[in-house]
């Protein structure tokens, strides 16, 4: 079974890391995969793709351009050398990432003679766009693989798919084993007080106005808590500053910025872990992250993050309101003793669930499903 992965982007961003380590995973599963992706236009110092792959050694294929911005040129190239390369390689598979490999790899293949199957998964945290191009293309599209059952649901509904050409699987992580320094002097947290961390970027609908109200509760029923936000974005002014300076929270709340040598020490200063929206890539990394650290979460119900956590057991999860989340804040902070056992519950699952091997073996049972099934009809 040879595969070939597509991704039209050079920015380290959310669907990346899952996309490079699954390649890696299923390499070692005896899957033929290679990689072809956007190679980095520019000088640029932070992570790239094309860093990631060569540090990896991860086997690629660099004859595709995959210039997701407008350029007639480089999309000609494409479609005629994808063409070439899947027929020379007999290419049984086509997996598609983002929008502009999976209409790269569909247009191809409109008129190859042996075309091979294709499959898309879909990173979005909300579902693909419902828009006439999406649905033509998934209407020749012979597979999809989406992160959550909800979202598989919503997509099967949304684009009338086959329900047995949609598979549900959810992302893994590389759980950190790493050393981690005692932090929290460093930023501030006195002894004895307990943290509440939020991580990412901080745009307005990521439902930061709820978190710091529900703190501003806990703040006003209890002493000794912190709120430690780590994160960046060009919002930052709307969407955290002029809230906290309404609340009167400034001196309550930690803005550590965005970290990447000491990421994983930060979030061991962490008690309990709030996410109300994950990313727009759906992947909700920073939350499997914080639960394969042994941290107990709190999520809201909003798309797949109610089944990360399990209620009750790795954390809780509320709805879109303060009163609710400050309560169940209050609950962890107060009890030691569930603090603990929610977050062995939140490592245990993040090591028997999250592991990249599994997610690879999932998704080779689905590839050999699909070869079965043959192209949709």
């Amino acid at each position: 079974m040879k595969i070939l992965q597509l991704f039209s982007d050079w920015k380290w961003t959310g669907p990346a890391e899952p996309v490079l380590s699954l390649c890696e995973a299923l390499s070692v599963q005896g899957v033929d995969v290679t990689l072809a992706y956007r190679k980095t236009p520019l000088e640029f110092h932070e992570r790239t793709v094309e860093k990631e792959v060569r540090q990896r050694a991860i086997r690629c294929y660099d004859g595709l351009r995959l210039n997701r911005y407008f350029s007639f040129r480089d999309w000609f190239h494409d479609m005629h050398h994808l063409k070439d390369y899947v027929s020379r390689e007999n290419i049984d598979i086509i997996h598609t990432n983002l929008s502009h490999d999976h209409y790269t790899a569909v247009v191809s293949m409109l008129f190859a003679a042996m075309r091979p199957l294709i499959v898309r998964t879909d990173h979005k945290r909300d579902g693909m766009p419902d828009n006439i191009f999406m649905s033509w293309a998934l209407n020749r599209t012979d597979g999809i693989v989406t992160y959550s059952e909800k979202l598989r649901k919503q997509d099967i509904k949304r684009f009338n798919l086959p329900v047995e050409r949609a598979s549900a699987i959810t992302p893994a992580i590389k759980i950190y084993e790493g050393p981690v320094k005692d932090i929290r002097d460093e930023l501030g947290i006195r002894p004895g007080e307990r943290v509440i961390g939020v991580i990412g970027r901080l745009k307005p609908d990521r439902g930061y106005d709820i978190v710091l109200k529900a703190f501003k509760k806990v703040k006003d029923r209890q002493d000794k808590v912190r709120l430690l936000i780590m994160g960046r974005s060009s919002q930052i002014e709307e969407s955290i500053k002029r809230p906290l300076a309404k609340l009167g929270l400034e001196k309550d709340v930690i803005l550590a910025g965005y970290r990447v040598e000491d990421y994983f020490s930060v979030i061991a200063a962490f008690d309990i872990f709030v996410m109300m929206r994950a990313g727009s890539d759906g992947s909700a990394r920073a939350l499997r992250e914080v639960m394969g650290m042994g941290k107990p979460a709190i999520v809201s119900d909003a798309g797949m993050l109610e089944e990360l956590v399990d209620n009750g057991e790795s954390g809780f999860v509320t709805t879109w309101d303060e009163n609710d989340l400050s309560i169940k804040m209050e609950d962890l902070l107060k009890d030691d003793g569930k603090r603990k056992a929610f977050g062995a519950k939140a490592a245990e699952k993040a090591r028997e669930k999250w592991d990249y091997r599994a997610q690879a073996g999932q998704l080779k049972v689905f590839y050999e499903k699909l070869m079965y099934m043959g192209k949709r009809k």
